[in-house]
């Protein structure tokens, strides 16, 4: 059997969010991993400052990764 499952961190205004998705294809999960990213991810909204996207195979293998990190840094 094969699965691929896309985990997804954002952080809007404050709240953090986390979710699982579970894909038959690893061509369906990167479909939704660049549709999250493109909907939050670099600056596309403006609430937002944290966004991860991870997606692991059956096995538990990394496939993808991405972070954008625009959380400020306190110093």
């Amino acid at each position: 059997m094969e699965k691929f499952f896309l985990a997804r961190i954002k952080h809007t205004n404050g709240t953090w969010e986390k979710g699982v998705e579970v894909h038959d294809t690893l061509d369906s999960a990167r479909q939704s991993f660049h549709a999250y990213l493109g909907a939050y991810g670099y600056k596309h909204d403006a609430g937002t400052d944290y966004v991860q996207c991870v997606i692991l195979d059956i096995n538990g293998a990394v496939r993808d990764g991405v972070v954008d990190n625009r959380i400020p840094v306190e110093e």
